[in-house]
């Protein structure tokens, strides 16, 4: 089991006794069903149904918290806090280390130092014994084989030494969230995506049973009307220098955005976003159809 600083990632704080009331009106997520169990994987839109995050809420015992890119999250922050008015919320990012745990056993209770789990995906708990400190602890849904481990730098620091943990890097993490298919959002992606192009409906981040939210009208109509034609695949490419938001080329003049890149071995792996009727077709790095991409499964299906 490896520990990764994901010193790109911050913590942001939801609070307040009004808390759940109010990120049901803004989440693409049932709130409600967060419990002190268990994380889930959320959304939030424009009003026009354009992607300004997504992440995996984390419950705790007196607010959730939502792991999110440091170059959005001061931003979010700001932007949602335009929404409180007279509710009793309060929203801060806060300064936590962020830092990820992979090579998990899957169906195994998962012990940091002395503090033991539980064994359920998503499942979270938070610690407070001698030499913890405050500490957010969850398995990642879409993903039990790792998990989140967010706190005061130090006590995540010390969690880490007693436990003995190797260490991995950020593109480690990168690749794992490619590799099963779990989408993000980030500057160069904010707004460019509604939550069905990212696979949120098949990865149970969206609900259609609950009120409104935020961008709701938009992302319901897109479900119901069978108004998805475009869909994030995964890739891996030989091509290098590629980001996320940059621009991939198809069949017939057709272009994609990537979500996100990771580098594995000599190559390279991302997820981006294409029409659905050219994903059998051959997709390039670039419009002079150099960098061949090579379409690679995901663990669930994609229409």
């Amino acid at each position: 089991m490896c520990a990764v600083e994901l010193d790109r990632h911050q913590l942001l704080r939801i609070s307040g006794e009004d808390r759940i009331e109010f990120l049901q009106g803004q989440l693409t997520q049932d709130v409600d069903r967060i419990d002190p169990r268990h994380s889930r994987l959320a959304g939030w839109t424009t009003a026009k149904g354009r992607l300004l995050a997504v992440g995996q809420l984390l419950p705790g015992p007196e607010a959730l918290w939502w792991p999110l890119p440091a170059d959005i999250i001061d931003g979010i922050a700001r932007r949602l806090g335009l929404f409180v008015l007279r509710a009793k919320v309060e929203i801060a990012v806060m300064n936590f280390a962020v830092a990820g745990l992979i090579g998990l056993a899957a169906d195994a209770p998962l012990t940091l130092g002395n503090l033991e789990l539980p064994v359920e995906p998503g499942a979270a708990a938070s610690a407070d014994e001698p030499g913890a400190g405050e500490l957010i602890v969850a398995r990642l849904i879409g993903d039990p084989t790792r998990a989140w481990l967010c706190g005061p730098a130090e006590h995540v620091r010390a969690v880490c030494t007693q436990a003995g943990f190797g260490t991995a890097g950020i593109a480690d993490w990168q690749l794992a969230d490619i590799t099963a298919g779990l989408p993000g959002i980030c500057a160069a992606t904010s707004e460019a995506f509604i939550p069905q192009m990212l696979n949120l409906d098949l990865l149970d981040g969206i609900s259609f049973t609950k009120g409104c939210y935020v961008g709701q009208e938009i992302v319901a109509r897109t479900q119901n009307l069978g108004r998805i034609k475009r869909r994030m695949y995964r890739f891996t490419t030989k091509a290098a220098g590629l980001e996320p938001g940059a621009t991939i080329h198809g069949p017939s003049q057709a272009t994609g955005k990537i979500v996100s890149v990771a580098p594995n071995g000599g190559a390279f792996e991302l997820t981006a976003v294409i029409a659905i009727d050219q994903s059998d077709g051959q997709w390039f790095a670039d419009d002079a159809a150099s960098g061949t991409l090579e379409r690679l499964e995901l663990p669930y299906a994609v229409g």
